[in-house]
């Protein structure tokens, strides 16, 4: 089956014209069909045919079948084209409607040019804050992102849209957590038989959380034996040590990728690492952790990878000091913005033009409000909400889409049966991670009885309130403490690989200081902030400096 990294497709209405891409369109024949993710499979880990893969694109049946991250694109004999990506919008695929023609691709940037269109100035001052797009956003006004359960067809120099058929999966019934807890540890011990089945040479992404943990306890511990894992390392991370505990007590073979390695990056060769990998993903998520991600892929091999993201979503990741209300109210969305949404890593206002740091936070703030007061129903039921539909397809998703014609993603927590679930669960059920700390402790006592890289143990998250108040107090307060440390200094960790890369790609904006001219004429940063970061009176944190990175890679000429 072909797959296509790269995809520009543009149509023009009868009698008038397209404007001309500075790179070459992409020619899908009458009948042509691709894929834009590396073999794509359905839930079962089974690859469709093409003639099925066709059928599935042009109709939209059965699109929720195909397993998170998922795009094809199909050419119709009139030489209209239909795309599709995954009902989780976990792969990016983007539009623009000009006048008297349209064109899709993988490419913002590149639509942006075609249509000669400048920055968002409302998108990037979200950005700025949450770190990373809301909505169908782009870094680019009037170019925006297929929405999760959409697919667009592509005639007559217009773009059409319509919602694809959710499936059987979707549910409204709240299962009893002990039944949800047993059909959930089956998905997943089906789930990653056939994985290895299918994909024998498959790659578990190991680290010292949670959720990659549900996947190796969902493998039989016969199975474990030889299985390959590849793991981060890094200074400010526990990760490495947990990994390798589990690893020796599953006899696992490891690969450690040491994360200290960019350090030996010259400055030179960290803007071009920066700039291309800016470039290549699409200005998603911050250039320097995007950066990271494409020096770590350029150690590995395409084999196939198996990974937990995504199970945040049956967690409660805004839960965390966040008492249960009966309703939505401003004053709750602006605390929980302020404190979680808006990044611990946000972009420094001093640096950005006056202007635009005053209507971004204000504009943002009420987006936000607005995003909300949409939900409806209790408080903490709407920050799953926000979760699910807003950073999972956005930032999750930008971390997939990173890398899906790299190496084929595999992960039967994206399962939509998984998700329709953990949407559904009470906020009781998943405070402190108690949901999955029963899973785990079903798929594998023993495996729920050993600490994380937190230094808890699983099985202690899912004790009574009091107990579990108790044995987890200690790593909760040190969290809570190192959190706030991070929001007043707005610094981040003391040390980690982007402030390496911050550094150096610094040191190189010193040295040839005309790379920045585009973004001093873009009206976004502050003059004054520009010329001390410049001149050496200034070192930004990794949030800023990659901000200034995406502007240079959005704006700045190839």
């Amino acid at each position: 089956m072909r797959t296509l990294s790269r995809l520009l497709v543009i149509s023009a209405a009868p009698g008038r014209s397209a404007p001309r891409p500075a790179a070459a369109a992409t020619e899908l024949a009458a009948g042509g069909t691709a894929a834009l993710v590396l073999r794509p499979h359905d839930h079962s880990f089974i690859e469709p045919d093409p003639p099925d893969l066709r059928e599935r694109v042009l109709t939209g049946n059965g699109l929720t079948d195909l397993a998170a991250p998922f795009a094809g694109v199909a050419a119709h004999a009139d030489g209209s084209v239909t795309i599709a990506a995954d009902w989780l919008g976990l792969r990016q695929i983007y539009g623009v409607q000009g006048d008297g023609w349209a064109a899709l691709g993988t490419s913002a940037r590149e639509l942006a040019r075609l249509a000669g269109r400048g920055p968002d100035r409302e998108a990037l001052g979200a950005y700025r804050l949450v770190g990373y797009f809301l909505d169908e956003d782009t870094a680019f006004d009037g170019v925006g992102k297929l929405r999760p359960g959409h697919r667009w067809t592509l005639s007559d120099g217009r773009l059409t849209e319509t919602e694809l058929d959710p499936g059987e999966f979707r549910t409204d019934q709240t299962p009893p957590v002990a039944e949800a807890v047993r059909e959930l540890a089956d998905l997943l011990r089906t789930g990653m038989e056939q994985c290895l089945d299918e994909y024998p040479d498959a790659i578990l992404q190991l680290s010292g959380g949670l959720d990659t943990r549900l996947l190796l306890a969902a493998i039989p511990a016969a199975r474990r034996v030889g299985l390959e894992t590849l793991t981060l390392s890094a200074r400010d991370s526990g990760d490495e040590a947990t990994a390798a505990m589990l690893a020796r007590r599953s006899r696992m073979r490891r690969n450690v990728i040491d994360l200290a390695g960019l350090e030996k990056l010259t400055p030179p060769e960290v803007h071009r690492l920066v700039l291309e990998a800016a470039r290549r993903h699409e200005q998603v998520l911050n250039p320097l952790h995007m950066a990271m991600l494409e020096w770590v892929e350029r150690q590995t091999t395409e084999a196939p990878r198996i990974t937990g993201l995504g199970g945040e979503l049956a967690r409660g990741m805004y839960y965390p000091l966040q008492r249960q209300h009966p309703e939505v109210t401003p004053r709750l969305v602006e605390r929980l913005a302020r404190w979680r949404i808006f990044s611990l890593d946000a972009v420094d206002s001093g640096s950005l033009d006056a202007a635009f740091a005053e209507e971004s936070e204000s504009g943002t703030m009420k987006r936000i409000q607005e995003i909300f007061a949409g939900y409806g129903g209790d408080w903490l039921s709407a920050t799953d909400a926000f979760y699910y539909r807003q950073r999972y397809h956005r930032s999750v998703g930008a971390v997939v889409t990173s890398s899906c014609t790299d190496h084929t993603h595999l992960n039967p927590i994206l399962h939509p049966r998984f998700v329709a679930i953990a949407e559904v669960l009470s906020p009781t059920a998943k405070r402190g991670s108690r949901f999955n700390a029963r899973l785990l402790s079903e798929l594998d006592p023993e495996m729920a009885a050993l600490p994380m890289d937190t230094g808890v143990r699983p099985d202690a998250l899912m004790a009574s309130r009091p107990l579990r108040v108790a044995r987890t107090a200690r790593d909760q307060g040190v969290k809570i403490v190192h959190k706030t440390r991070q929001r007043i200094s707005r610094r981040g960790d003391s040390w980690s690989a982007s402030t390496a890369l911050t550094h150096a790609i610094v040191t190189h904006w010193r040295a040839e200081p005309g790379l920045l001219e585009p973004v001093a004429k873009s009206g976004l940063i502050s003059g004054e902030w520009l010329d001390r970061l410049l001149s050496g009176s200034t070192m930004p944190a990794p949030a800023t400096a990659g901000f200034v990175a995406l502007l240079e890679a959005a704006l700045g000429d190839d």
